[in-house]
C-alpha cells in the first residue's frame, strides 16, 4: 500500500531529476547536451538576478512610474526635445508628479525614465535570452518531455511576469491609497512581482544545476545527512518569508521610519503594532509593524543558520560541498544582518537597498546549489 501512495510523488521528483527510487527516468535531456543546456539556463537564471536587482534599484530610485504607458516591445528612446517633453507632459498627468514631484526638472525627469527604460529594456532582453535557444534546442531534439514542459511553462509564466509588471505600475498611476505616504505601486502587487521573478530564477537554477553537475555521491548511504537536506529545505522557507516581508517593507517605504537598532525608536515591539482596522491589514499596511516582522524574520533565519552550522559542521565525514555550503550560508548571513542593520541606520540609501534584496536572492542561491547537491538522498528514511 505505501508503495502505491508513493508512486506519484516518485513520478513528480523524477521529473526533476531527483529519483527517491532506482530505475530508469526519461533523460531530461539528449545523452551529451546536458552541460550546453545547463549552462545556458544558469546564464538565464543570472539574467533573471540581474533583473530582480535593477528592479530593486529602480523601486528605491522612485523611477518606477516615469514611463506612464504600455508597449513592452518597441518602446522607443525619446530622441529629441519634443519627444522628451511629451513623455513629461505624460508623466505630469499623474498622482506621484503632482503629489511628490512638483517642480522637477526635465532633466531630473530623464534620469528616472532612463533607470525605468532600461529595466523594460532587460527584460525585454531576458525574454529573447531564455525564449531563442528554447527554440532552437526544442527543434534540436535535445530536450527530454518533462524538460520541455518545464521550460515551456517558465517561458509562459515569464510573459505573465511583463503584464504583472504592468498590472503592478498601473496601480501607481491611480489615486494613492491611504496607507501609503507618497504614490506609490501597491504593495501587494510588488509583493506578486517580485516573488514570481524569485520563482522563475529558482526554477532555471535549479534546473541548471540538476543539468551541469551530479549528484554529491559522499552523501549516499549516510543517515545523518539528511539534516542537512532537511535543514537547506527548512531554509528555502525562511528565506521566502524574509523576501515577502520585505516587499512589504519596501512596499511601503517602512525602511524609513523607525531608524534605530536593536529598539525600534526605544521600543522593541514599536507602538500601534495592531493600530489599523481590520487586524490583518497591519502585516501589510503598518509601517511599525511590517518593519518589526521583517526584523524577526531576518533573526529567525539568521538563528536557523547558525544552528545548521553549529549541529552539522562537526560531523565528522561530512561531505566537501555540504561543509562549503554551511560556511558560505554562515558568511553570508552575517554580511546580510550588518548590511540590513547599516541601511536601515541611513533611512535605506538606493544602492544599499539593492545589495541588500540582490544578497538575499544570492544566499537563496547557495541553499539550492547545497540541496542540489544533496538530491539524491532522501528527506525520510526508506523502511526496511
Amino acid at each position: 500500500p505505501n508503495t502505491v501512495l508513493l508512486r506519484p510523488m516518485r513520478r513528480g521528483l523524477r521529473v526533476f531529476g531527483s529519483p527517491l527510487t532506482k530505475g530508469v527516468a526519461e533523460p531530461l535531456v539528449k545523452e551529451g547536451k546536458e552541460k550546453i543546456v545547463g549552462s545556458w539556463l544558469l546564464l538565464s537564471a543570472g539574467s533573471v538576478f540581474f533583473m530582480i536587482a535593477l528592479g530593486g534599484y529602480t523601486r528605491l530610485t522612485k523611477s518606477g512610474l516615469s514611463m506612464v504607458k504600455w508597449k513592452p516591445v518597441g518602446y522607443r528612446w525619446p530622441g529629441n526635445l519634443d519627444e522628451w517633453n511629451t513623455e513629461f507632459e505624460a508623466y505630469k498627468q499623474y498622482p506621484e508628479y503632482q503629489l511628490a514631484n512638483k517642480g522637477m526638472s526635465l532633466e531630473e525627469f530623464k534620469q528616472i525614465f532612463l533607470v525605468e527604460y532600461a529595466h523594460r529594456l532587460a527584460g525585454n532582453a531576458v525574454g529573447a535570452l531564455f525564449g531563442l535557444p528554447l527554440i532552437g534546442f526544442w527543434a534540436a531534439g535535445w530536450l527530454g518531455r518533462g524538460l520541455k514542459l518545464r521550460l515551456a511553462g517558465l517561458f509562459a509564466l515569464g510573459g505573465i511576469q511583463g503584464f504583472i509588471g504592468w498590472w503592478m505600475v498601473r496601480s501607481g498611476l491611480d489615486p494613492k491609497p491611504q496607507y501609503q505616504q507618497r504614490p506609490r505601486v501597491s504593495t501587494y502587487r510588488l509583493a506578486v512581482h517580485l516573488c514570481t521573478a524569485v520563482g522563475i530564477y529558482s526554477a532555471l537554477l535549479w534546473t541548471g544545476l540538476t543539468l551541469v553537475s551530479k549528484p554529491d555521491p559522499a552523501f549516499a548511504g549516510h543517515a545523518s545527512f539528511r539534516t542537512f537536506k532537511r535543514g537547506m529545505v527548512g531554509l528555502l522557507h525562511f528565506l521566502l518569508l524574509n523576501l515577502v516581508s520585505g516587499a512589504f517593507v519596501a512596499g511601503i517605504d517602512a525602511g524609513k521610519v523607525f531608524n534605530t537598532w536593536p529598539d525600534m525608536n526605544g521600543s522593541f515591539i514599536p507602538d500601534g503594532y495592531w493600530k489599523i482596522e481590520p487586524k490583518w491589514r497591519n502585516l501589510m499596511e503598518n509601517m511599525g509593524t511590517v518593519q518589526f516582522n521583517h526584523r524577526m524574520a531576518a533573526y529567525l533565519t539568521y538563528s536557523y543558520v547558525t544552528y545548521l552550522f553549529l549541529k552539522l559542521d562537526r560531523v565528522k565525514g561530512i561531505p566537501p560541498s555540504a561543509r562549503l555550503t554551511l560556511w558560505m550560508l554562515l558568511g553570508m548571513v552575517n554580511f546580510q544582518l550588518v548590511l540590513g542593520v547599516m541601511m536601515l541606520l541611513r533611512q535605506v540609501p538606493p544602492v544599499d537597498g539593492s545589495i541588500h534584496q540582490a544578497h538575499a536572492v544570492m544566499i537563496l542561491s547557495v541553499a539550492l546549489f547545497g540541496l542540489s547537491r544533496a538530491r539524491g538522498v532522501p528527506i525520510i528514511a526508506p523502511k526496511v
